[in-house]
Parts: structure tokens; sequence; C-alpha cells
């Protein structure tokens, strides 16, 4: 019985850290645009063996991002984007290409567009974006990036591509840090078929403040409780081995 109990307190442990992790995650990200807002899991997976306790095991899954894009905020700044619909930005990261829908984007030394982190947003061609020195960018809500190079003022805009906007992929995303989330392994990315994209506008983080801190507070409390049952009963058992032995 002991050992049933501390096997179920080790796996409520395990829960509660994986949520808190997801909201400390949240908490820290308030006001980075474009985060999609963290939530914990678990799944039971019965004990196997012959001398395996009865009951199963609370399995923490990867928390998995709110999928909804946050409201979009006017910035007035043209190297800022807000998405709607069912898309995100494709960027290439060094470990593949990864979704984001952060548009706090930047044009890097080498004339290429990138995110604020510095990684190439890429194109419906699948290459990254290079761009002149301009006078004005522009960027339709199809995701069209145009401008009027330096020193061609009165010129036209000319086009140097378009954003890849692609739908959430199947198999869900994996949090990789701050904005940024992987999809898995071998899904193929679909353009999607209703995003749109505003200049001068950022997606808001759908991390919520008070839902978070109070999760928190929540979250330390539970785990305090369950470290408090665990040394309880982790006492009890030894004070029964001792009582065993002197018999």
């Amino acid at each position: 019985m002991t050992n049933n109990v501390i096997f179920t307190t080790m796996a409520g442990l395990q829960a509660i850290s994986t949520q808190m992790n997801a909201t400390a995650s949240n908490l820290a990200n308030l006001q980075t645009p474009g985060y999609q807002a963290l939530q914990a899991a678990t799944e039971a997976a019965p004990y196997l063996g012959v001398e395996a306790p009865s009951g199963a095991d609370a399995i923490s899954l990867v928390p998995t991002p709110n999928l909804t894009a946050g409201s979009a905020t006017p910035t007035g700044n043209p190297l800022n984007i807000a998405l709607g619909g069912n898309a995100w930005l494709a960027v290439q990261t060094p470990n593949g290409t990864a979704l984001t829908r952060n548009g706090s984007l930047q044009i890097s030394s080498a004339g290429i567009l990138s995110d604020s982190a510095g990684n190439p947003i890429l194109g419906i061609s699948g290459q990254p974006i290079s761009l002149p020195n301009l006078t004005k960018l522009e960027i339709g809500h199809d995701g069209t990036v145009s401008g009027v190079p330096s020193g061609q003022a009165g010129s036209l805009a000319q086009s140097y591509g378009q954003l890849n906007l692609v739908s959430t992929p199947s198999g869900g995303l994996t949090p990789l840090g701050g904005s940024l989330f992987a999809p898995a392994a071998g899904v193929s990315l679909q353009a999607s078929q209703d995003g749109s994209v505003q200049q001068g506008y950022l997606n808001a983080s759908t991390a919520e403040p008070t839902q978070s801190m109070m999760a928190m507070i929540e979250g330390s409390r539970s785990y305090q409780l369950q470290t408090e049952l665990l040394k309880a009963q982790s006492g009890g058992g030894q004070q029964l081995n001792t009582l065993l032995a002197q018999g």
C-alpha cells in the first residue's frame, strides 16, 4: 500500500512540475508578440511487470499551444505584421523549419527579411526573401513583399516575394521557446486557405496574466502538499521496516 501511494505521489509531482513549467513560460511571455499560451496535459499509463503496483502512472505530455491567434494590436511600424485566420509564418532555423505568429520583423545586414531573433522568414518558394535597400517597404494583405529601391524615388514599387503563410499542421506543435514552434517530424506544411496579413500591427500574446498567476499559485500549493505526503509515506515506511527488523 505504501509503495502504491509513493508511486502515485511521484506521478502527481511530475504532472504538477510540467504544468508549472508551462505556466512559467506563459508568465515570461505575456508581452511577447505572437506568443501562444501553453497548456500541459497528462495521460494514464498502467504499470507493467510481474511486481508492478496496481494503478497507473501519469505521463506528462509535451505542452501544447493555444492555436488561436492573439488580437491584432496597431504599432505603425512597417516591419510589424499581424496574422489573421489559420496562418503561421514559416521560419528557417538551424534545426529546420519552425512556425511563428511573431510578426516583429527585421532586415538583416545581408538584406534578408528575418524574425526578431534573426531567423530568415521563408517565402512561398521555400527560400528566404532577399531585399535591396528600400525607401519604403510594403507587405500586402496576401503577404506580398514589395518596395521602392533607395535612390529611385517616384518609381513604382517592385515585388520581392511573398510570405509563406501555412496552416496549423497535423500532428501538433512542439514549443521551441518564445514564440517558435516545431511541426511534427515528417509532416508536410500546407498553405493557409484563409490567412491574411495586416502591416503595421502585431498579434498580442494569448497568455492571460491573471489566469497564469492563479495557476502558478495553485501549482505551488499542490506541489507542496504532494511533497509533504511523500515525506510522510516515506517516513512511515521506514518505521515499518524498523519494526519488522526488530521482530
